[in-house]
């Protein structure tokens, strides 16, 4: 609907602390799909399920992590929440579900910002 669900690094967690973001992540490379990732992430730093999952993107970032220049590919899906009741998880320090009128009030990451952009969202 008019709701996205972002989360909060916590203040000197990853390359993006003390940051809003689209929640994502790491795919175990020859364990699971693309898709299987972005579900077991989803779950893992938001404990909800989605469905409905669509490819609209992709995106990349170069920034320091643990001490090493790194870089950072998104690939970009956009999915519908399916059930489970919000709750941070993993390395987000909180998450929220926010109306797309309010999001660009948000302290957000630049690769969400970018995003963000694409979809007309800020």
């Amino acid at each position: 609907g008019d709701f996205y669900l972002f989360g909060k690094k916590a203040k000197d967690v990853g390359p993006y602390p003390n940051k809003w973001l689209i929640l994502g992540g790491g795919v175990n490379l020859g364990k699971e799909t693309i898709e299987e990732g972005l579900r077991r992430e989803i779950c893992e730093e938001g404990n909800i399920e989605i469905k409905n999952i669509k490819k609209i993107d992709f995106g990349e970032d170069f920034k320091e992590k643990k001490g090493v220049m790194t870089h950072f590919i998104f690939l970009d899906f956009l999915a519908e929440y399916d059930s489970g009741k919000e709750k941070p998880g993993d390395d987000i320090a909180e998450i929220k579900w926010v109306h797309k009128e309010e999001i660009k009030n948000l302290d957000l990451c630049e690769p969400s910002i970018m995003l963000l952009k694409k979809l007309n969202l800020v």
